[in-house]
């Protein structure tokens, strides 16, 4: 049996189409064929079927070989194209070679055939391999830009003496063209002091064959920005540099060092405040103790300036107390360890005592006390001893920030669906607007020009705004500068967690 072959025979004799197949077969060859002698027949054996080889007359009465090569072409194909014909000129013969056709033989001299069909299957497998070759090596180029294209960095090939040899812009950097670079010296573009590391790399990187990586810094329209450099060898006495921005990283390792120094200050500013408060209230209780002890004259009388010197002693060392109080509730909550204790908290005898204990000051200060409480707003959870504090902040700092010639504080409390509002309104000097984000700054009080005079560390407000949070509440204020302010801090009626500080983080 032969070697099989799919021929198209475009002929319109079958005597001649006959004759091509039996010498076809005397050359060891078995053909499967089909003979066709117009268009519309050629180009449905070309859709149908696939061929190794196309031998075509080259003139027939409603057809020709040049037709039919076009077709052939038309239709994308590249298949040994083989004219056999009666007469043939030269002239012909030579313009078809040039439009495509392989070869051409005359028909008195079909030996010809075999032959000249094996060296054409032979140049067209090799066309088939180099176009195969050629499509992959595209693809391998496509893929590869596709991957340089998605790296964000510029990338530089460098010759030995610091020429750069190719070029491939930032992402960032589009503008800039391949062109704008090649064969260009890197003095020509980079100050003195980056050329000569880049100078130092570039040997490097060429006599260990081992990646080298710096940093440099480059000012650009009045920024300093700072790139990471590394060398890799590329091919002989060729390095690729690829280069990439990193000021964003660098500014972030600067924030992010700058954050650990500052969290290890507050720490350790929290831990010196406990420790030092602590140390302070063990003698300040005894100095209250015995303070108590002479102003109830168990161990004798005092006289009139002995008893306003213990008066004094108690005031001052209450308010030291207090304020210590405030320092380490301010150290428990930025350590995340202020508890919360839950109870039912009776709404209207909590505010009536809180009333009552600053109705001394405020009538100190001329100013008058008015309470409006809800009857439906009976019970709440929470913590009483901070619900307590929260509200004596605020109505402490009513009174304080009171007129001259005094004024009212109100204090309100009502239901609000499931939550309970309580509201401290005065009549006092308010605060300006832009002074109205410092209000719950720890230690700082809001600098209105008038304000300095009252005292005070600036930790009430921020410790009752932590002391609502952790109760899962929130707290507003409303304040018109020289007619008063109105704090309004909103609980939930049954308590949600966290119960404490640490949770909240």
């Amino acid at each position: 049996m032969g070697i099989s072959l799919r021929v198209l025979i475009v002929e319109d004799s079958e005597d001649d189409a006959i004759l091509l197949l039996r010498e076809l077969r005397r050359g060891g060859c078995d053909p499967i064929f089909e003979r066709v002698d117009t268009p519309a027949a050629m180009a449905n054996a070309l859709d149908k079927r696939t061929w190794d080889i196309i031998i075509a007359d080259y003139s027939m009465p409603n057809f020709s070989a040049p037709e039919a090569l076009k077709l052939m072409q038309k239709s994308g194909l590249d298949l040994p194209f083989i004219i056999v014909s009666g007469k043939i000129g030269e002239d012909i013969a030579v313009a078809a070679m040039k439009a495509g056709v392989h070869d051409y033989i005359m028909k008195n001299n079909l030996a010809r055939l075999v032959p000249v069909i094996n060296r054409e299957l032979q140049e067209a497998k090799v066309r088939r391999e180099h176009k195969q070759a050629e499509r992959a090596l595209q693809e391998s180029e496509a893929k590869n830009r596709a991957l340089l294209d998605a790296i964000p960095d510029m990338m530089f090939r460098i010759s030995k003496d610091c020429t750069i040899l190719d070029f491939k812009a930032a992402k960032n950097l589009d503008s800039l063209a391949p062109d704008d670079f090649l064969n260009m010296k890197l003095n020509e573009l980079l100050p003195a002091e980056v050329v000569q590391q880049a100078v130092y790399f570039t040997g490097q990187t060429l006599q260990t064959g081992e990646t080298q990586i710096f940093e440099f810094q480059l000012e650009e329209k009045g920024k300093l920005n700072v790139y990471e450099a590394r060398f890799v060898v590329s091919g002989q006495d060729e390095v690729l540099a690829i280069v990439r921005d990193i000021t964003e990283r660098k500014q972030a390792e600067i924030l992010r060092l700058e954050n650990e120094q500052l969290a290890y200050a507050s720490k350790a500013k929290s831990e010196f405040l406990a420790t030092v408060s602590h140390e302070l209230r063990t003698p300040l209780t005894s100095i209250i103790g015995f303070s108590l002890l002479l102003k109830e004259k168990k161990h004798g009388e005092l006289n009139e300036k002995q008893e306003s010197y213990v008066e004094n002693i108690l005031i001052g060392s209450s308010h030291l107390l207090h304020l210590i109080s405030d320092i380490l509730d301010t150290t428990k909550i930025e350590a995340g360890k202020l508890e919360l204790t839950i109870v039912k908290i009776p709404v209207p005898e909590v505010l009536n005592e809180t009333i009552n204990l600053i109705k001394e000051n405020a009538e100190t200060h001329n100013v008058i006390l008015k309470s409006e409480i809800d009857p439906q707003l009976d019970v709440i959870e929470g913590d009483q001893q901070r619900l307590k504090q929260i509200l004596l902040n605020l109505l402490n700092n009513a009174v304080k920030f009171s007129k001259k010639e005094g004024g009212t504080v109100t204090l309100t409390a009502k239901k609000e669906g499931d939550m309970a509002q309580f509201s401290v309104s005065d009549s006092g000097i308010g605060i300006r607007e832009d002074d109205m984000g410092k209000l719950f700054n720890m230690f700082q009080q809001v600098d209105t020009g008038n304000t300095r005079q009252y005292g005070g560390t600036g930790l009430g407000l921020a410790i009752s705004k932590q002391l609502v949070e952790l109760h899962g509440g929130r707290i507003i204020v409303e304040s018109e500068y020289g007619k008063g302010s109105t704090f309004t801090f909103l609980l939930p009626i049954e308590a949600i967690q966290p119960t404490s500080t640490e949770t909240l983080k």
